[in-house]
């Protein structure tokens, strides 16, 4: 039996789940495996998602979105994180494209990519870090140097989620001296010349979703093709890092609640019968449950929040920290109470563990995220 939260699903979120979970069963779980093994990720698939209107729930009708709320988003998102998570978070990252487009962007620039993106012919990528910046993201170095028409742009990306398989990447580069002042963000299409595909990573976890180097050489980019005013990119970034930090809050929930949902079948089973520390065991999860229900509800009034376009920055860091970290933990438990089951390919509870680690160091590790309330609560003293 599904464990149940409060409070109760609104009818439309209600029927976007159960839509994803129908997708999810039909054309995710088959080969879920398999992708995970070979690293692959699907076209047609997300393509499938794209058609039923899931991976664009957020965007406006009027750029072939489904006009509906965050709430829905998220609630997608958390649906299809209780399988491969790699799968979640390549929607999530085409939607901070999306996002930067719809806060940033100009009509033309609205007009002419948002419709590929929310259509799934496209999809987008979201490319911020470089191997010296990583959690410093303001010290990035890729020289977006002003030319006649436009910049031409120079230097290595690093960590781009979707990258192999990207349509747009929304490219953050220095146009300036000044540490964030001095960053524009930019909109450049997979064949645009100068732009190469570097190193594709190999990683613990998410598989499925490739992350890899963006590799700059005097690429031209017109000045039609930057998003939003220059010097304005770090702020470009940051809206959209606030918005994909409760994305991965939701995968580090959905997962949680596949590994409880896995160890309460365990318990009640002839494994958990037989098991001297059932007991014990049993009380730890409850504990995690509880915590999985406070996560969910701190998700749930984010994605009002961010519905009324209030500041979301500090509970964003909230959710991340939160569900990431319960989702590590539960895990762990979960693979050390199967023992040699839980360490095999063959058992969906090992990608967890493999998953859920990823999970507390994209869109910002945890350390970060401690380091952001830290400075809020500064501000309260």
């Amino acid at each position: 039996m599904p464990l149940t939260f409060y409070p109760p699903l609104k009818t439309d979120e209600a029927q976007c789940r159960e839509k994803a979970q129908q997708l999810y069963r039909r054309w995710v779980l088959p080969t879920a495996l398999a992708d995970d093994r070979t690293q692959l990720f699907r076209p047609d698939v997300f393509k499938t998602f794209a058609k039923e209107g899931l991976t664009a729930l957020a965007v406006p009708k009027a750029y072939g979105g489904s006009g509906m709320s965050y709430r829905c988003h998220y609630g997608v998102i958390e649906e299809l994180a209780k399988g491969p998570n790699a799968f979640s978070v390549t929607i999530a990252v085409t939607n901070l494209v999306m996002g930067g487009l719809l806060a940033f962007g100009n009509d033309n620039q609205k007009q002419l990519y948002l419709p590929k993106l929310t259509s799934g012919e496209w999809l987008g990528a979201f490319s911020l870090s470089e191997p010296q910046s990583g959690s410093d993201a303001s010290g990035l170095m890729l020289k977006a140097k002003k030319v006649e028409g436009g910049y031409s742009l120079t230097g290595t990306k690093c960590w781009c989620s979707n990258g192999t398989d990207a349509d747009l990447f929304l490219v953050m580069g220095r146009t300036g001296i000044h540490k964030t002042q001095g960053i524009s963000s930019f909109l450049v299409t997979k064949n645009t010349p100068g732009l190469r595909i570097g190193k594709k990573e190999s990683k613990l976890g998410l598989k499925a979703s490739s992350l890899t180097e963006l590799i700059f050489e005097d690429c031209f980019i017109p000045e039609a093709q930057r998003l939003g005013k220059e010097g304005e990119g770090f702020t470009v970034a940051l809206s959209q890092l606030d918005t994909g930090r409760i994305g991965i809050g939701a995968c580090g929930t959905g997962l949680a609640t596949a590994a409880i949902e896995r160890m309460q079948k365990e318990l009640n089973g002839n494994f958990g019968q037989s098991c001297p520390f059932k007991d014990t065991i049993a009380h730890k999860f409850g504990e995690y449950y509880a915590r999985l229900q406070a996560v969910k509800s701190l998700i749930t009034i984010a994605s009002e929040l961010k519905d009324q376009d209030q500041d979301i920055k500090v509970l964003a860091s909230h959710i991340k920290l939160l569900g990431s970290d319960l989702a590590m933990e539960v895990s762990h438990d979960l693979v050390h109470f199967l023992g040699e089951r839980g360490y095999q390919e063959e058992e969906e509870v090992e990608r967890f563990f493999r998953d859920a680690k990823a999970l507390q160091i994209v869109e910002g590790t945890n350390q970060i995220q401690r380091l952001v309330i830290a400075k809020e609560m500064e501000k309260m003293v």
